[in-house]
């Protein structure tokens, strides 16, 4: 569960054009329930970068699984070329209370700070020497995309995430433009297929698993042109078909 709720706040982060500020909010159903809500706020001037994620569940799902998160990922970049400089969340569910943060020099992955419930974990980061090209954090990996999305009107993404401690695969293609009506926004979206690749030692958790594809779908705002998620879909888990819509978006200069 909790990788699928990480999973849509990253990709609802992403979305952003330089020299804007974008906050956006969505909501999300699974079979029959309203399972979440988020706030993203995300910035990206000049060759800065920060994202902010905020998402909890709600409803009859809420009940099920209280969860609270708060995302933040910020850092320079050039092209694709993203160098974090910070990464950290704060988690609250029904039992626990979970804080991490991740620091890095010159973009590599420095030290893994974890909090849960009071107990603190201090750490090296285990990268790999011969992968710090792969070792930026999630949310960055989809300032990537964003990159390649306002450049080239493509998704096409092959590319490894670190969380401090193992490696991750996102692996994302275009699939082409359709036209789409949501109950908010409507218009010719770019239409993408994320799959998931469970590396060794790695849980996907029981929402998702690597042959299970999830759709998304972007539009660009009619006053800025910035691309924003306006749809994500995942046609089947344990409780039904996943949507997820943008209600609103506030766009900056």
């Amino acid at each position: 569960m909790k990788r699928i709720l990480i999973f849509l706040s990253a990709l609802t982060t992403a979305f952003a054009a330089e020299a804007l500020e974008v906050t956006q909010n969505m909501q999300t159903t699974i079979g029959i329930f309203d399972a979440c809500e988020q706030s993203l706020t995300y910035k990206f001037v000049g060759n800065k970068y920060d994202m902010k994620t905020k998402l909890t569940t709600t409803g009859a799902f809420g009940k099920i699984y209280p969860f609270t998160g708060e995302y933040h990922a910020y850092g320079t970049y050039k092209k694709d070329r993203f160098k974090p400089e910070d990464y950290g969340y704060e988690v609250q569910s029904r039992s626990h209370h979970r804080t991490k943060q991740l620091t890095y020099r010159d973009g590599v992955p420095q030290t893994r700070i974890k909090v849960r419930d009071g107990r603190v974990l201090e750490e090296p980061a285990l990268v790999e020497l011969d992968r710090l090209d792969d070792s930026i954090d999630l949310l960055s990996l989809f300032g990537v995309l964003t990159e390649q999305v306002v450049r080239a009107d493509t998704c096409d993404l092959h590319r490894y995430s670190f969380n401090g401690k193992k490696y991750s695969l996102s692996e994302m293609k275009t699939v082409g433009h359709e036209e789409i009506k949501t109950p908010y926004f409507a218009g010719n979206a770019l239409k993408c297929e994320y799959m998931l690749e469970i590396q060794k030692g790695a849980s996907a958790g029981f929402l998702l698993n690597q042959k299970m594809p999830i759709y998304l779908w972007i539009l660009r705002d009619k006053t800025a042109n910035a691309p924003f998620i306006a749809k994500v879909e995942a046609e089947k888990t344990p409780f039904g078909k996943l949507e997820s819509y943008t209600t609103s978006i506030e766009v900056k200069k």
